[in-house]
């Protein structure tokens, strides 16, 4: 499984109401639960991205009665299978970063608005959350667990100021261990971590926010701030043009990243080729240099088999580019996806991405915002869609997490979320 692709966000549904005891507690969080509005709104990660996790559960069947995993079925669901509206964490406009290990045992970092601070942790598939107090003042971009198997974040520490950071969980209550602190360079410091993206060997990547700037940190080195990410500044890292990405994933030793910015034609980041590159990237344009696209996420199976989605800012409607063989240097090699050629005419566009083999799940907003979200799945590689999307009024979805079973966990903004029960 992919780690941006197991991002969680839940609380307690209906069924999981009576087990809900708001009063439990290790001394140093609080586990919280409650049941679902009744208005049937749904609610959505970040950091959503994705490298890969694994899940250890089978399939479950949709017989009306629980599931495998204790989730019951409702009538919402398309076909054989059905969402359950639960209840997640993050008080914010967005779920920013979720993390499943398992079907079970789940991570979620909050990072927007006032409300937008503290990670959450759920071991029974999202039915109850407890928080942890060493991340009360701490806004999470990201969360993913590395090749090395300990789990890593990015964003903003308040106290301590950390960028990036290890979480030690051999307690009750997960601890907080800084990594970066950024410098006082307003050019190359990175003040709020986007990604934190770690190599089997241990490089490390954390990207700014809301600049162009990244620190890079060899396989048992020392941080050291970057201007530029691009291949010009393997010679000169003072060379321009400075871009900024929104996703950035590892494949073994590689950095990969899509994104630009909402008035720049799409583009996908992918490892420089060129002698002395090690977190540098060459770009390739996808969009025609008259349009606009914002690329939010992506999934890398292999060098050469790769799916990028986000907005289409000039048309409004989702944006996929994929690619299954061939040059992927080359921009003609990079097939663009029309959710419409499914049948799906959405206008908006995709935030987030969870991968399992062939199987792909999208989550995004509708244009406007005010319009609600939509999830769509492909089982070929993003090459076709099914529309699965919970129920009328569901709310802009931020993050997804697809598990080996089938089943789907996808959050929103002000605790809104949702599981999708395997058929």
């Amino acid at each position: 499984m992919n780690p941006r692709t197991l991002r969680p966000l839940l609380l307690c549904a209906t069924a999981f109401a009576l087990a809900c005891d708001p009063s439990m507690s290790d001394g140093g969080g609080s586990t919280t639960g409650s049941t679902p509005d009744d208005d049937g709104a749904a609610s959505t990660s970040a950091t959503t991205g994705m490298d890969s996790a694994s899940a250890d559960d089978s399939g479950s069947g949709s017989d009306g009665a629980a599931d495998s995993t204790g989730m019951p079925d409702d009538d919402t669901g398309n076909g054989d299978s059905s969402w359950t509206e639960l209840s997640g964490p993050c008080g914010g406009s967005a779920t920013n970063a979720m993390w499943f290990d398992d079907p079970s045992t789940g991570f979620v970092g909050c990072g927007e608005n006032a409300a937008g601070e503290g990670l959450y942790t759920t071991i029974d598939g999202g039915a109850t959350w407890q928080s942890h107090n060493a991340f009360n003042e701490v806004r999470i971009m990201d969360l993913r667990r590395a090749p090395d198997g300990v789990l890593y974040g990015a964003g903003t520490d308040q106290l301590d100021g950390y960028s990036m950071w290890s979480i030690d969980e051999s307690g009750a209550n997960l601890a907080l261990t800084g990594l970066y602190t950024p410098s006082n360079n307003a050019f190359t410091s990175v003040g709020q971590g986007e990604n934190a993206a770690v190599t089997a060997s241990g490089q490390m990547l954390v990207d700014s926010l809301t600049g162009t700037s990244a620190a890079y940190r060899s396989a048992g080195g020392m941080f050291e701030e970057q201007y530029n990410i691009g291949e010009a500044a393997i010679d000169d890292p003072e060379v321009g043009p400075a871009f900024q990405v929104r996703r950035i994933v590892t494949e073994g030793e590689d950095f990969y990243a899509a994104g630009s910015l909402i008035n720049d034609p799409a583009r996908v980041h992918l490892p420089s080729q060129l002698p002395g590159a090690t977190f540098h990237f060459h770009t390739v344009l996808l969009q025609p240099d008259t349009r606009d696209g914002e690329l939010l996420d992506m999934h890398v199976w292999s060098p050469t088999r790769m799916i990028v989605a986000g907005h289409d800012q000039s048309l409004r409607f989702p944006l996929i580019y994929v690619i299954d063989g061939g040059d992927p240097y080359a921009s003609d090699n990079w097939q663009q996806v029309v959710l419409a050629d499914s049948g799906i005419e959405y206008e908006g566009g995709i935030n987030d991405l969870a991968v399992v083999g062939d199987t792909v799940v999208a989550v995004g907003e509708k244009y406007p915002t005010s319009s609600g979200g939509f999830v769509v799945m492909s089982e070929d590689g993003g090459l076709t869609w099914t529309d699965i999307t919970p129920a009328e009024g569901v709310g802009a979805m931020s993050a997804v997490a697809l598990f080996d079973n089938g089943e789907i966990v996808a959050a929103g903004g002000s605790g809104e979320l949702w599981r999708y029960g395997a058929g």
